[in-house]
């Protein structure tokens, strides 16, 4: 039985194929205790996650998907929590997420981070990780789906803000309102098709804005592009 420690939910995952277990083994833990709950992948699950991939993966990077769609789903029905697509890191104990559509410069600017901060940052994530409402926070956990340049710790944070970011010749960080930010975040989350789960889904969501300050961040890829949205979490915190 193999048990693997993921946003503090210890989940039995048994993988057909040696290089997934290969990609998961950072986070499997040596425990006898009976798991938070199983995954198993079935040949229906191998062919929805191939019908509607973007394009044509290896048999073992299809099956890690589709283990990832299973927690996803059960960290939202039973866990509070929800996948967000996002590069995050922590700084000074603190996480904070950039997210985009795919392209926009997520690691470049959270490489940035890393460069102007150096030792103060670690990389909690790249691509996909989870958050989980824990005790009035919002907590954000690495994930073994780390992103083409594999950049995760299975360490977590409370995030601190949310930048969704924007290209730009300048660099420049200002709110965006709930609504507007709400809308973003769905765009950068898995939509459930039940409808108990749409709800919880929207609530938690509701609450990360109401506790969590939300900017737009138009940037070059510049050093100074971190240093403006540092100084917007710094100012935030000071209110």
């Amino acid at each position: 039985m193999a048990i693997y420690h993921i946003a503090e939910l210890d989940i039995e995952i048994t993988p057909r194929y040696d290089r997934t277990a290969e990609y998961l083994a950072d986070y499997r833990i040596d425990s006898d205790a009976e798991s938070d709950f199983a995954v198993t992948v079935t040949d229906e699950m191998l062919a929805y996650e191939r019908d509607h991939a973007e394009q044509p993966s290896p048999e073992w990077a299809v099956e890690a998907i589709a283990i990832l769609r299973v927690i996803c789903d059960r960290v939202l029905e039973r866990y509070d929590g929800f996948f967000l697509h996002c590069s995050c890191l922590m700084i000074d104990g603190m996480a904070v997420v950039f997210t985009a559509p795919s392209g926009t410069g997520k690691s470049t600017h959270a490489r940035m981070w890393r460069e102007r901060f150096k030792d103060r940052v670690t990389m909690i994530n790249d691509d996909k990780p989870l958050v989980r409402r824990m005790g009035g926070d919002f907590i954000i956990y690495g994930t073994p789906w780390n992103g083409k340049h594999g950049l995760s710790n299975n360490i977590s944070a409370p995030i601190r803000a949310v930048y969704f970011l924007q290209q730009g010749d300048e660099n420049r960080c200002e709110r965006v309102d709930a609504v507007t930010a709400l809308t973003l975040l769905l765009r950068q989350t898995v939509i459930p098709a039940d409808k108990r789960d749409l709800s919880a889904l929207l609530d938690m969501l509701s609450e990360l804005i109401e506790r969590t300050p939300m900017f737009k961040l138009v940037c070059d890829i510049s050093p100074m592009a971190a240093d403006t949205a540092y100084q917007a979490l710094i100012g935030a915190i000071e209110e």
